[in-house]
């Protein structure tokens, strides 16, 4: 078939079996293999933007030829003769436009993903027909590229959405008595699928309910002796629970295992209604968590006040939906800002997610996010030992660290760095503490107050927090009352938020030389600081004064250029918040200086 689609026209787009298209009942000419894998990709990704690089690396496996963006441009060309407006060009790649009633692959998911709102809903009769008829049509989709490593991670994430469907369906039907057709469905997943503990029991359920206890016992053995040898871990509780009632003649009256262990949900704090900025940033975290090929970790870092936790937990609720088995914020410091032990934060953990008193805690944790699709927001992370021992060792799950120092040596990371709001965005937060009509009549006196605040969201609310409980102080007034004061940290508290308490936070969360190194800067005029200079000032510390120099930009106390310029012609800037809080805190090392001790 060529020509252009004519508008109207009727798609079916076929992924089970032979993979194919057909426009108006007519099989259209796919194109070679290259072609067709392309297609497979936006297929895949339905309705979501495939960035070119991943069309180029899936389609030439990392090996590409010079021309191959030119070569994506023709592909795309001739599949829009079959697609027409439903393929078109979006931001940095392309989208396909396509619905349920065009694909089989998307009318799966529909119908597996509306099942299971029924079954959350509690109407399981309607759950089962549902989830049954999605389980029914089910074939492992675009089987001609089973064997391309290029597509292997996007039909990982349908066959596991097809095994969820698969299990959910499953209990659905042990629980009504339809044990035979449960067997009969199970049987060729449940030995390549042992780690799947819920896949396991809900079997062991419908072999004992057709009297096959000796068999439902052996599986039950299969799966323990997997879960130690592959994870090191006992069997859950939930499938403990099984085993225990299979050994008592009762396995069938076992709880279904959504219902032993529920999702957590959704435990963030609320999001800010008066977040702003942060577009571009936003836009590449929710991309990056919403596309099945993204990043799954994302490290957000700033100096201290620019909204590092914040912005993780607004990210986290624009993309809960993609995360259906719940959000977790989990505070990876103590009151004091040091950072907790490692076993009080598995045990808060493990308490969030039902699963408190586990013994092998770290194990445990892994086992059971490896099943599930949740969200977890760290906020303080400070040790890249405690963040990579969180983070999933497979399955779709997510995690965004919020943290004060980069923490560079995680890897296959997405890094975020906040820097600071513009002056428009910055004034648009204050008006929506203050409101907008004292920001419209007080120009002057909001651009010095904003100068003030440097951009820190952070101080910019706290400002803001004062100015609209102190309505009797005129915004002039005010303004002339930041810039005379000299305990600036002292007058930037509005109730419980306080600046001070954070740099005392980050302060003492510093290495020894990085806090060595912090005290050196208070030696120093006012930032910005020129390279030779830093690297004098921190000439008598233990480690070399380069290192010292990349501790303080790791931690975010220092902001390198932005661009490439030689080592002697670098200038380092420094928030002001931070330059007097070091002042503060170094009053010994300013003395010594001053007397012109080393």
């Amino acid at each position: 078939m060529s020509g252009a689609n004519p508008v109207g026209s009727v798609i079916e787009c076929r992924t089970f079996g032979m993979f194919s298209v057909l426009v108006d009942g007519v099989t259209a000419d796919l194109g070679g293999r290259k072609q067709r894998l392309l297609l497979a990709l936006l297929v895949c990704r339905a309705n979501s933007v495939v960035p070119v690089r991943d069309l180029i690396d899936t389609v030439w496996g990392g090996r590409p030829p010079r021309t191959a963006q030119k070569n994506v441009q023709v592909y795309i060309s001739k599949l829009r003769r079959i697609f027409g407006d439903r393929l078109g060009h979006a931001g940095h790649g392309y989208r396909l436009r396509i619905g349920p009633a065009e694909c089989d692959l998307l009318s799966f998911e529909q119908a597996a993903r509306l099942g299971r709102q029924l079954l959350r809903d509690g109407d399981t009769a309607a759950a089962a027909g549902l989830i049954g008829q999605a389980v029914a049509v089910w074939h492992e989709p675009l089987a001609e590229f089973g064997d391309e490593p290029s597509l292997a991670a996007e039909l990982g994430r349908w066959h596991e959405l097809f095994l969820t469907a698969l299990e959910d369906w499953a209990e659905l039907a042990v629980e009504s008595g339809d044990h035979q057709a449960a067997l009969d469905q199970l049987a060729g997943h449940v030995r390549p699928n042992a780690l799947r503990e819920r896949l396991g029991a809900a079997w062991i359920r419908a072999l004992a309910a057709a009297g096959r206890i000796q068999e439902a016992l052996v599986h039950y053995e299969f799966v323990r002796r997997t879960l130690a040898d592959e994870l090191g871990v006992d069997p859950s509780p939930a499938l403990a629970e099984v085993h225990s009632l299979l050994l008592n003649g009762s396995a069938r009256a076992a709880r279904p295992w959504g219902r032993t262990q529920q999702a957590p949900g959704n435990q963030l704090p609320r999001a800010l209604p008066d977040f702003v900025g942060r577009t571009a940033e936003v836009d590449q975290v929710t991309g990056n968590l919403t596309v099945h090929t993204g990043h799954k970790v994302v490290v957000v870092s700033g100096p201290v006040g620019s909204g590092k936790s914040t912005f993780a937990v607004h990210v986290a609720h624009l993309v809960r939906d993609s995360y259906p088995d719940g959000q977790l914020l989990l505070d990876l410091a103590n009151p004091d800002g040091g950072a907790k032990p490692a076993a009080l934060v598995l045990e808060e953990l493990l308490d969030m997610i039902g699963l408190g008193g586990s013994t092998q805690k770290l194990a445990r944790w892994r086992s059971w996010i490896a099943r599930r699709k949740l969200l977890l927001v760290l906020a303080n992370a400070m040790h890249e030992d405690m963040v990579r021992a969180l983070l999933p060792g497979s399955g779709a799950s997510a995690v965004i660290a919020a943290a004060r120092s980069r923490l560079s040596g995680l890897e296959s990371v997405l890094r975020i760095r906040l820097t600071p709001l513009t002056e428009a965005e910055s004034r648009e937060l204050l008006g929506r503490i203050i409101g907008p009509g004292r920001i419209l009549a007080n120009r002057d006196a909001v651009r010095r107050i904003l100068d003030y605040c440097e951009g820190s969201p952070l101080v910019v609310r706290i400002v803001g927090a004062k100015l609209a409980a102190l309505r009797h102080i005129t915004l002039a007034g005010y303004a002339d009352r930041l810039h005379a004061t000299e305990r600036v940290l002292d007058e930037l508290t509005a109730g419980e938020s306080a600046l001070r308490t954070r740099h005392d936070a980050c302060y003492s969360s510093l290495s020894n030389l990085q806090r060595a190194a912090y005290h050196r800067l208070a030696t120093l005029p006012p930032p910005p600081f020129e390279h030779d200079r830093l690297v004098a000032a921190m000439a008598d510390l233990p480690a070399s004064a380069e290192q010292a120099l990349e501790s303080l930009l790791e931690c975010n106390l220092l902001v390198a250029p932005d661009s490439e310029v030689t080592a002697h012609g670098a200038y380092y800037d420094m928030p002001a918040f931070g330059y007097w809080h070091c002042r503060e805190v170094s009053p010994e090392v300013i003395r010594r200086d001053a007397a012109g001790n080393p």
